[in-house]
């Protein structure tokens, strides 16, 4: 279904009883932050969105998690349920013949469906509800209550965006969820990744020598629109299409009132401005999706020319930190959209996850209909060759009777079937930007594990029993087994990560080993997957042992295991760029919150 603006969705919410009112007087300076990660952090069920009606210096109210568990994301994008998304097109694009009249008939009507809801071209109307008040003299984006999102974030953000710009000499529309720094009233900060479609228009525009970019950033509207500038489609394949086919029919524009663009008529607000391909200023740092502060970098800047913005308009915004947030369905709803792509390229791909601890691109998990030897490699280097998916880090194969969404089943199959020696590939490639444990910027370790079965190998001996006594006296109390694996958390004074593996390798020589700092919590295996997948650079951080492997032996000689260092890195751990820092709130904060509690209205 298509909602016509913001509110409608809002409506839909409340009457499920997913949206909380918040009518307490609240500061847009952490606390709404501090509030929302802990909201976003409860069960499903006590998860809901939340509509600050009372935002301190400002007259409009803020929303936020609006996407935030599996119900409420789906419902975004129109469908009852986020697998819905995966069913529904992959019907639409199966390259399957239709047998008989009746499915000629079927499929004949849900092409035509499709036609019609992505329209023939751009709808436009003179008389848009986001043009209800219009600002051009001395604009200000502070009249929005702008959240400041962590204690070190190098300012105020606006995030849950979608920027607007037209490649210059073509004039092809990008539209992308970039966050935006306030520096000031009239001037932002632009954070687009080097992967990204808003920078290959500033490169454009660079080399067609242009000053003045367009540009547009839109808060608001349809969910569906909203959350279209988060997909990783294809280049130069306009993201308003794919909202269009979600919502059932084409998004409506209107003209930008001081730039030469369009922008959904049914939006919340609208900041026009404009941006020069080689003005740059520092941008960051940002409290990101990664857990870690992103350092200041150099980024675009955009001058204001106008805002606009609907009469009882509502501030749509979001929050990223360490898992689960809101952006963890955002990506699921992005994850089951384009599964059926996926699968068009190689059809031998049954299921996908990219589970929350991976952050999206350190880990992807696949299951495949294993045919021959090598099938796994050939579909981990078809997906770091698929569009986005080149950033991924880390691909984990497995047969397709194993539930990829069943993180404990994933395991226990790595665990029966993978010899550490002969079913990793490493290799060097891109990596995301935001990658903080890279060698280099955007450029590191990658590993695929083939976790599929090998069936001429005999199975693997029962692990010896631990000798605890003797792993305390070597790395302190601060560590625990699972899975065959032990977490550690180490205190690198005493002994450095690969020492303390190859140690331990001598105490219990049938056991996986990841080393994590001593102030990791090695009981929450959540969180520790989420520190290893981050920290690691593949090439660097890992060991395998029992030597070389003899790929003609009968069983493959001992089995091989893998240490991994997942610790904070400097200079000495052969890490030239700097370590990031963790995000956490501000004590004070935390109490402030603590002490509201009850007056929010949050059960």
């Amino acid at each position: 279904m298509a909602y016509k603006r913001l509110t409608d969705f809002l409506d839909r919410l409340e009457a499920a009883g997913e949206l909380v009112r918040i009518a307490a007087p609240v500061n847009a300076d952490l606390e709404i932050t501090e509030i929302t990660d802990r909201v976003s952090k409860l069960p499903h069920d006590q998860n809901k969105a939340l509509l600050f009606e009372n935002v301190e210096g400002s007259a409009f109210p803020l929303v936020i998690n609006l996407y935030g568990n599996p119900r409420r994301a789906a419902w975004a994008l129109g469908v009852e349920d986020v697998d819905d998304l995966h069913t529904r097109l992959g019907k639409l694009i199966d390259p399957r013949l239709p047998k008989g009249m009746n499915a000629i008939v079927t499929r004949a009507g849900e092409m035509l469906g499709a036609l019609r809801s992505v329209g023939l071209g751009p709808s436009l109307t003179r008389k848009a509800p986001v043009q209800e008040v219009v600002i051009t003299e001395n604009p200000d984006v502070n009249i929005m209550p702008i959240l400041k999102c962590w204690p070190h974030d190098g300012g105020k953000y606006i995030t849950l965006t979608s920027v607007i710009t037209r490649e210059p000499g073509t004039g092809i529309r990008n539209v992308g969820m970039y966050r935006v720094q306030v520096y000031d009233g009239q001037t932002l900060g632009l954070h687009w990744q080097r992967h990204k479609g808003g920078k290959e228009h500033q490169e454009a525009g660079r080399d067609q020598q242009q000053q003045q970019i367009p540009v547009a950033v839109v808060l608001g509207g349809d969910p569906a629109a909203m959350w279209c500038g988060s997909a990783p489609l294809p280049p130069n394949i306009d993201e308003y299409l794919l909202a269009g086919w979600l919502r059932g029919r084409p998004v409506e524009f209107v003209k930008c009132v001081t730039q030469d663009l369009e922008v959904p008529a049914d939006a919340e607000f609208v900041i026009e401005g404009w941006f020069d391909p080689n003005e740059h200023r520092l941008e960051g740092p940002f409290g990101d999706h990664t857990g870690f502060y992103t350092p200041p970098d150099l980024f675009p800047v955009m001058h204001v020319t106008a805002i606009t913005h609907r009469a009882d308009a509502i501030y749509p915004t979001t929050i990223v930190g360490k898992p689960p947030q809101e952006d963890v369905w955002m990506g699921k709803a992005t994850e089951r959209l384009f599964l059926p792509l996926m699968k068009l390229f190689m059809g031998e791909i049954a299921d996908v996850n990219m589970p929350p601890e991976g952050v999206f691109h350190n880990l992807v998990i696949v299951s495949i209909k294993h045919k021959y030897p090598g099938h796994a490699q050939k579909v981990m280097y078809g997906l770091w060759g698929l569009g986005l998916m080149m950033l991924a880090k880390g691909i984990i194969v497995v047969d397709a009777d194993v539930n990829v969404q069943d993180l404990a089943a994933v395991a226990r199959r790595v665990l029966e079937t993978v010899d550490w020696r002969r079913d990793v590939t490493l290799v060097d490639g891109a990596v995301d930007q935001l990658d903080h444990s890279a060698i280099l910027d955007s450029y590191g370790g990658k590993i695929g594990v083939d976790a599929t079965r090998k069936p001429a190998r005999p199975a693997f001996a029962a692990a010896a029993p631990l000798p605890a006594e003797q792993i305390t006296a070597l790395v302190g109390q601060n560590w625990r087994e699972t899975h065959q694996t032990l977490l550690v958390g180490l205190d690198k004074n005493s002994l450095t990560p690969k020492t303390a593996i190859q140690k331990l390798w001598q105490l219990c020589p049938d056991y996986n080993i990841i080393i994590l700092d001593h102030t990791a919590d090695v009981q929450n295996l959540s969180d520790a997957a989420w520190r290893t997948l981050g920290n690691v650079d593949w090439r660097r951080d890992v060991l395998i042992s029992a030597g070389e492997i003899d790929h003609f032996a009968p069983d493959g000689g001992q089995r091989g295991h893998i240490g991994i260092d997942a610790t904070s890195k400097g200079a000495a751990d052969g890490h030239p760029r700097g370590w990031p820092e963790e995000i956490f709130m501000s004590p004070e904060i935390i109490e402030l919150v603590s002490r509201k509690w009850g007056d929010y209205g949050i059960k």
